[in-house]
């Protein structure tokens, strides 16, 4: 599979209807294993029930139901937007360290303070 359809703005992936994965045979068409380590990679559900999911069960047929629609639907997002492309991550990746650098705590403290008509008081908070 071409890494383009899985990264590009403009993949048929952003055209398709990708509710086709979500068909019972889509499911059982894949291997066992294949279907173990699928649910391997799901997190460990909240009621804390840690028991191994069953294989046979698609998963949008389980708890995970709605997790699993709602990443689908960010994923389409992302990639119809190029979120998902190399130069983009790598850029993401990159203003993130600039902003944990404190590269753009002057323009955050300049949109604080036009928002809110006041500069902000860190010490105005403590003790609340």
């Amino acid at each position: 599979m071409s890494d383009r359809l899985i990264t590009q703005a403009n993949s048929r992936l952003t055209k398709a209807n990708l509710i086709l994965l979500t068909r019972e045979e889509a499911w059982s068409s894949l291997d066992l294993d294949t279907r173990r380590e699928l649910y391997r990679m799901l997190p460990v559900p909240l009621n804390g029930n840690n028991s191994d999911p069953d294989p046979d069960a698609h998963p949008l047929k389980t708890s995970f139901a709605k997790y699993i629609k709602h990443f689908i639907y960010e994923w389409e997002q992302d990639l119809a937007a190029g979120r998902n492309t190399a130069k983009w991550q790598r850029e993401a990746k990159q203003a993130t360290g600039e902003r944990i650098s404190g590269a753009y705590d002057g323009w955050k403290e300049k949109e604080r303070e036009e928002h809110w008509g006041q500069k902000y008081d860190p010490d105005h908070f403590k003790g609340v």
